[in-house]
């Protein structure tokens, strides 16, 4: 479940990012007492929006029959695929103004005394972050049970744990650590990970036309390569690279041109983004 791990841990050093660039600011602030009730008591309600909606997703989930269920997933791991790519060309974006974003608007807020607004501002930042942990990892939720539990929530845990260490580690080490390096090389790692659920998502789309005899065209399903006696992606190092970078050792042709329709649609985005910049 490395995914999980991994994913958990990106997007909390974030959420930990927006807390801490907001703690900065209110201890700054002459009410900066009333100010921290504020401040934990929105980062309180964005965690808890963030689990209703873990909630709502697994109850929906068990309440569907087997093709609803399928569908779900292919629906959830779609619209993974799509905020995972959405929230790298955000921070690509914006990640270099944040700072100054969150703080003009806490200003505002607190400037009018408005606190209550300032807390609405750290629900959703947080929200945000959780609900974007929650989708993602939406396949692992709607496929708890007794068994696999235990390992789910300690790697989310791990990974909040390690996102503390590391938010802990850049502060220490801001001198000589690239915050712009950081969250490139995990950015593209992200987009790895989306690419990961967009392939899961389309091959199942098709073993379901295949299962209710839709026809589609057979080349579509045929294997383009055999590269499992370079790489077996069910060894522990090819499932690894599977989970991570989307590899497939006896890839179909749908998913070598997901794969190649994908990166074209993502580095056109991302070019474009930059040259507009």
């Amino acid at each position: 479940m490395g995914q999980v791990l991994f994913v958990v841990w990106r997007e909390s050093f974030e959420a930990l990012l927006v807390i801490g660039i907001i703690y900065a600011w209110i201890k700054r602030h002459p009410d900066a007492r009333n100010g921290m009730k504020f401040l934990w008591g929105g980062v309180a309600l964005g965690v808890i929006i963030s689990i209703v909606l873990a909630l709502l997703i697994y109850g929906v989930f068990n309440v569907l029959d087997d093709t609803g269920q399928s569908l779900f997933m292919i629906f959830m791991e779609i619209l993974a695929c799509i905020l995972i790519v959405q929230m790298v060309y955000w921070m690509n974006k914006h990640g270099s103004s944040m700072k100054s974003e969150i703080e003009t608007g806490i200003s505002r807020n607190a400037e009018h005394h408005n606190w209550w607004g300032a807390t609405i501002i750290i629900a959703i930042a947080i929200a945000r972050e959780g609900s974007e942990i929650v989708v993602f990892l939406s396949s692992f939720i709607m496929s708890l049970n007794a068994e696999n539990a235990s390992e789910f929530f300690l790697e989310a845990g791990g990974g909040i744990l390690i996102a503390a260490l590391t938010l802990y580690a850049f502060l220490l080490t801001n001198r000589f650590v690239s915050w712009r390096i950081f969250f490139k090389v995990t950015g593209i790692i992200l987009l790895f990970l989306a690419l990961s659920l967009l392939l899961k998502g389309v091959e199942e789309i098709a073993n379901l036309l295949i299962e209710y005899d839709y026809s589609i065209p057979e080349f579509l399903i045929y294997p383009a390569w055999d590269s499992t006696a370079f790489l077996d992606d069910s060894n522990i190092a090819g499932n690894f690279i599977s989970s991570f970078f989307a590899y497939r050792s006896q890839p179909i042709w749908l998913s070598v041109i997901t794969f190649v329709v994908y990166w074209i649609v993502v580095i056109t985005l991302f070019t474009r983004s930059k040259r507009n910049a």
